[in-house]
């Protein structure tokens, strides 16, 4: 632990998120640079993290240094310290302080509903969860990172993903931490044949915001979806990092990202796909789609599409701009203000993905901090 906490605290600046592939150095994307952080040492969580626990044929447990499953351990000691950064991968893998351990066996209709909630008690949230899906199961996993006060939290998670043949997991992320915290959160992912692993993820909060989801399509026609929508507001950062790779043979992914950035806000996406040797007859597309609501906002877009086989089929594009003028008039002139106009449009491209979410208060929550963040406009 000492090794981890020595070169964390020595780094003036710690490189995270990094493209698979490095552009031009002056362009400035390569990496996050998280400077002048420093951190003395894991502070305990005194929190349970389960709203609800479904019934059925699923286990759901708190994670403990007693829970092992081997097969996927294996599978991801060989991959590595993949998401954010190998420093905090590794720290939060060992030395986490609560995290959730879900083993599914069965098709569960009603979702698991995490809820990790960072308080002047417990300002530290490192949360370590495991979900293994059998063969042909299926589960729906809903985690909630949100401040309940003004303490200035950390948050640096780690969600593995472990989909058997057949097997479904949908995995729901809402992040709302308050302005003074930081959020680091990495997700990986094993998907096997015609196994599928679904992402929603909803950001709004934290001052400097470090994301990381990567999908291995390891076997043939395995399937990974990305759905998410981002508001960044004030003096806020946010780098999303996003990788789909494609190993097996007539394997699907999509990352589809929508968000608005306002003030001072600055965000940057990184969104790759990569057909690796032997992936012939794979499918993927990624879409990226920013409203800019002021021009003090900065917005960059690095949509990356890696290929080492022919056979293969692979749409980009990214796009930033302002709100349309002509369908703000439309809109104000059927009696809406310019403010009430500019939230609706923005709300229009959110909407699809927010009724994903099974939970309609979960839906409301969203919806009520998209509307505050909004009055601004």
């Amino acid at each position: 632990m000492k090794d981890i906490l020595a070169e964390i605290n020595e780094a003036p600046t710690i490189q995270t998120n990094r493209l698979p592939v490095i552009t031009w150095r002056w362009l400035k994307v390569n990496e996050f640079q998280l400077d002048d952080f420093t951190m003395e040492k894991v502070l305990p969580y005194n929190k349970g993290c389960f709203t609800a626990v479904p019934s059925g044929n699923i286990d759901v447990k708190a994670m403990a240094e007693n829970i092992h499953y081997l097969e996927a351990e294996n599978y991801f000691k060989n991959k590595g310290n993949i998401g954010v950064s190998d420093t905090f991968v590794k720290m939060v893998d060992t030395f986490y302080n609560t995290g959730a351990f879900i083993h599914v066996k069965d098709k569960i209709q009603d979702p698991v509903i995490i809820s990790y909630k960072p308080d002047e008690s417990n300002p530290m949230i490192m949360d370590k969860n495991f979900i293994v899906a059998e063969e042909n199961s299926e589960v729906t996993v809903i985690i909630d990172y949100t401040s309940i006060d003004n303490t200035s939290a950390l948050h640096n998670g780690l969600t593995k993903i472990y989909a058997k043949d057949g097997a479904t997991i949908n995995l729901i992320k809402l992040q709302d931490l308050n302005d003074t915290s930081i959020n680091l959160d990495s997700n990986i992912a094993y998907i096997g044949e015609n196994a599928k692993a679904n992402y929603v993820s909803i950001e709004v909060g934290s001052d400097k915001s470090v994301v990381s989801y990567i999908s291995n399509l390891e076997e043939e026609a395995s399937e990974s979806n990305l759905d998410s929508i981002y508001l960044v507001n004030g003096s806020r950062t946010l780098d999303m990092n996003y990788i789909m790779s494609h190993i097996g043979k007539k394997t699907l992914s999509r990352i589809n990202a929508y968000g608005a950035l306002m003030g001072k806000a600055k965000k940057t996406f990184k969104g790759t796909l990569d057909f690796k040797k032997g992936s012939t007859l794979s499918k993927a597309s990624e879409e990226e789609y920013t409203i800019l609501l002021d021009k003090t906002v900065k917005s960059q877009a690095i949509p990356l599409l890696l290929c080492q086989e022919d056979d293969v089929e692979g749409l980009h594009a990214a796009s930033a701009g302002k709100i349309d003028e002509d369908q703000l008039f439309y809109i104000m002139s059927r009696g809406f203000s310019e403010k009430e106009a500019k939230k609706l449009i923005v709300e229009s491209y959110f909407t699809p993905i927010i009724d994903k979410i099974p939970l309609s208060s979960m839906r409301e929550e969203i919806q009520n901090i998209m509307n505050q963040r909004l009055m601004d406009v």
